[in-house]
């Protein structure tokens, strides 16, 4: 149970400054039942005096909430917030109306407001204490991981992988300098060739603190990319290694991952429901070269992707979850998706906009609101990393200053792809 106390003139509006509130509604939230109830009106007689200027006012105000475990209002000032922190009360500034909030309280992430639930989400989240610590000192220091480092920390792609075992609908690969998407490459390197790479890239980019592999292809359809990490490792231990992959072989690939040090996975889940999952993705192609298609190709993706992420988790391998959000097909199904990964100890989701090409050329890409409505019901599950840049496989910079240095790291290099990219 939690109790909120909304700052409010009217019992409509959130529209009241903290400092000059004169009336407080006060609800308890039943996260449980999915219910609230308004238990109090409580009234201050604050004289229109400045917050800031009063100190027996700051007492009254923060006596007549002291029993909550937030309290919203139209702003409040730092002498406030600090009084009321002492109470271990949040002060939450918004200008919304009382009822849109407590909605929101009853389906968003409000484990900050109550710490019993907060300790069971964690626990969920991260299960060995241990693992969150590695989450958050992650995100200090990998752009693609939420927080602030997409406008400080550097990461190169490097383009090893040109071969991938599955068709997705949406998937179009590439060979040239110019577009800045997914499966696009000026080149394909071999693992040899990845330690003078990341050596030129330290220079181009003295920010960099992230070495990933994202393709062209799939990261684990043939063991390019982890000879290329385990050099890397090798020769520069103190940067974070990075693999994303469509999970297919990621089971039977952990324990390498897992020996080679490598810190992070991605694993691009578009469904976990066969049947949404086979509008997505036309097949699959197994460890011997058969081909699988539609519903029974769907459901050996995701039996792989979802043990593939559960054994991650356990070994501590930080995941995240990349979702690209096709309209129409999976947007109302992504927070189910966010459900399930979250569970098996994902630790953050990308939910990516539908590039429309390929075989999904005719679908329109979702716009901002479209995109926005399902990162905040799959934020109830997972948290959302909001800064994807669409990467390229050789990509090289910091993302959020959006500057790509591919081009200068590679002008002397020969150009060599675009017959070597695959299936199976």
């Amino acid at each position: 149970m939690i109790r909120a106390a909304f700052a409010t003139g009217d019992g409509v509006n959130i529209n009241r400054h903290f400092g000059t509130a004169e009336r407080f509604d006060v609800y308890e939230i039943d996260l449980l039942a999915k219910t609230y109830e308004l238990v109090d009106v409580r009234h201050v007689d604050s004289l229109g005096i400045s917050l800031q200027h009063d100190d027996s006012l700051i007492a009254r105000l923060v006596d007549a909430v002291e029993d909550c475990n937030v309290v919203f209002s139209a702003k409040s000032g730092q002498h406030a917030r600090v009084a009321l922190y002492e109470k271990k009360v949040q002060s939450t500034d918004i200008e919304r109306e009382v009822k849109f909030v407590l909605d929101k309280l009853l389906t968003s992430r409000i484990s900050i407001l109550a710490p019993e639930y907060k300790e069971e989400k964690e626990r969920k989240k991260y299960g060995d204490p241990a693992r969150k610590g590695s989450f958050e000192n992650l995100q200090k220091r990998h752009p693609c991981l939420g927080g602030h480092s997409n406008v400080t920390a550097g990461r190169l792609h490097l383009p090893v992988s040109p071969v991938c075992n599955i068709g997705c609908k949406f998937c179009t690969r590439a060979y040239n300098k110019s577009e800045i998407k997914p499966g696009v490459t000026s080149l394909v390197l071999k693992p040899e060739e990845a330690v003078e790479t990341v050596r030129k890239a330290k220079e181009l980019c003295p920010e960099l603190t992230v070495v990933g592999i994202a393709g062209p292809g799939d990261t684990l359809a043939n063991n390019q990319a982890l000879k290329t990490f385990a050099l890397v490792k090798e020769n520069f231990p103190e940067l974070i290694c990075c693999l994303s992959t469509n999970g297919f072989r990621l089971p039977e690939c952990v324990d390498e991952i897992a020996r080679i040090g490598i810190e992070t996975l991605t694993v691009t889940v578009n469904a976990v429901d066969p049947e949404i999952e086979a509008k997505i993705n036309s097949f699959v192609i197994d460890e011997r070269g058969f081909k699988h298609e539609g519903i029974e190709a769907a459901k050996m993706l995701i039996e792989k992707q979802l043990t593939g992420i559960r054994l991650a988790a356990e070994k501590g391998i930080v995941v995240k979850i990349n979702s690209v959000l096709v309209p129409g097909i999976n947007d109302k199904h992504i927070p189910e998706v966010a459900r399930v990964t979250s569970e098996l100890g994902a630790s953050i989701l990308n939910i990516i906009p539908l590039i429309p090409q390929n075989e999904m050329k005719d679908i329109p890409a979702p716009n901002c609101a479209d995109l926005e409505a399902v990162r905040m019901e799959a934020g109830k599950y997972l948290e959302v990393f909001r800064h994807c840049q669409h990467c390229r496989a050789d990509s090289l910079g910091i993302p959020g200053k959006g500057k790509d240095l591919h081009e200068e790291l590679y002008k002397d290099r020969k150009e060599r792809a675009a017959d070597t990219f695959s299936h199976g």
